[in-house]
């Protein structure tokens, strides 16, 4: 095939190290800090970058299928997202969904443009925030919080 390496894909096609999002704290982050947008076989998360360059984390936990399943749909979003227009700069963290390894092509781009896009809109809004480990609900109300233990404190 003309162009192509000895792997199968051409070079821009790759998925490329500096377009992955590759620690775990990459995707809490993105998942916690990021405003969320739902479709049929997806869940997005997107946090606005600060290197204007777009990156993507996929997950696909035991409920999507069996380990096989859960490698065919995280392809699938992969490449759906290869294949956009317009990637949006920033994270995306996308979260397969059950039935999405089973579901048409068409279906799971629609879903993919619903989910981020309804994602990109709720960022424009506001940026979701999240309680921390900082932010309880005692302190949200004003009050202390409870002494460790539990206990009269006494050894």
């Amino acid at each position: 095939m003309p162009g192509s390496t000895e792997r199968g894909a051409l070079p821009a096609e790759r998925f490329r190290r500096e377009h992955r999002l590759r620690r775990a704290a990459e995707f809490r982050s993105v998942m916690n800090r990021g405003s969320r947008g739902i479709g049929p076989f997806l869940v997005a998360f997107f946090a606005p970058g600060t290197g204007g360059t777009a990156r993507l984390g996929v997950v696909a936990s035991r409920r999507v299928g069996s380990a096989v399943e859960r490698a065919r749909a995280k392809r699938r979003l992969r490449e759906i997202w290869r294949r956009a227009v317009r990637r949006p700069a920033g994270d995306l963290v996308l979260v397969a969904r059950q039935g999405l390894p089973g579901a048409a092509w068409p279906e799971v781009e629609r879903s993919y443009a619903v989910a981020v896009g309804r994602a990109l809109e709720r960022s424009r809004r506001q940026p979701r925030r999240r309680p921390g480990p900082e932010t309880t609900a005692h302190s949200r109300r004003g009050e202390s919080a409870p002494a460790a233990g539990g206990g009269t404190g006494s050894a």
